[in-house]
């Protein structure tokens, strides 16, 4: 392994713990391919969570600077940008449409200016970017028998996604201001933003959260339709990165709903223990 391919993998491993513990199920090409693109997801994310004080102009130059890179690197120029390097490769091998980078940055850029969703439908949009094109590439890397797996994908990028949210309500408020889950949602269940700024968990509060926890395991299920298109090895991989996000959904309810003081995190004997539910469940595909 090279110092470039130890160089992703390690932002994988610092950033996405249970990602990386997924991604160990995965043959050793394939583990490497996801390790970069990971890398390629987790930096710019980073430029613009990691950037409060900041201009949003600044910040917005700085992820117009990486994709100017990017659009390079694709080209087959090499960059200063290892990590950029490599993923150029992995979509060249892999065969990966250049769209879904580009609406991934694209959603990168909204996180700039836009801190608030009225609609589910409008969070989707933003989703789409961030997570489901996530899926879409990942099913190019494993591979597919079908082009149906490209359907299902998206659903299990979109409930990782709102998992996150659902988990960081409180951090997302307090250290960037944002507010990812739906208005109309939030005012269905009578849920203000004073809840969120004041850690109030009342009756209307669990509610809400309820609500969001149940339309993403529904986002699971749907997802779980699409598992036997994707090629044999690395299904389970995907199997395992499925239950142990949800797991976190599990976490929070065990937390009573608390995601405005508490992280819900998954320990490494719950993840093993998912581990072997999974196995006795669907063998260990690949």
């Amino acid at each position: 392994m090279d110092k470039y391919t130890q160089a992703v993998e390690a932002v994988t491993k610092q950033f996405g713990t249970s990602y990386y513990f997924a991604t160990r199920f995965l043959p050793m090409n394939l583990r490497q391919a996801t390790y970069a693109l990971y890398s390629f997801f987790r930096i710019p994310d980073e430029i613009v969570d990691n950037a409060i004080n900041q201009n949003p102009e600044a910040i917005l130059q700085e992820l117009e600077d990486w994709e100017a890179m990017w659009h390079q690197a694709y080209a087959g120029d090499k960059t200063k940008y290892p990590v950029l390097n490599i993923t150029a490769e992995v979509f060249r091998k892999y065969e990966i449409p250049y769209q879904y980078s580009l609406d991934f940055l694209t959603a990168m850029k909204q996180d700039v200016y836009t801190n608030r969703y009225q609609t589910y439908a409008d969070l989707q949009a933003y989703m789409y970017g961030s997570a489901s094109v996530v899926g879409l590439m990942m099913s190019y890397i494993i591979g597919f028998n079908n082009i149906k797996a490209l359907e299902y994908a998206p659903y299990l990028g979109e409930a990782m996604q709102l998992t996150n949210f659902i988990r960081d309500i409180g951090e997302d408020y307090k250290e960037r201001g944002r507010i990812y889950l739906p208005q109309e949602d939030m005012h269905k269940y009578n849920v203000t933003e004073n809840n969120i700024r004041d850690n109030k968990i009342n009756a209307d509060f669990i509610k809400l959260i309820k609500f969001e926890i149940k339309r993403a395991r529904n986002l699971y299920r749907q997802s779980d339709s699409g598992l036997k298109y994707l090629n044999k090895r690395g299904r389970f991989a995907v199997i395992m990165a499925s239950r142990m996000y949800e797991a976190i959904l599990d976490k929070i309810e065990q937390n009573n709903y608390d995601v405005l003081t508490k992280r819900a995190r998954t320990s490494k004997r719950e993840k093993i223990y998912i581990l072997g539910k999974s196995a006795l469940e669907y063998g260990f595909q690949g």
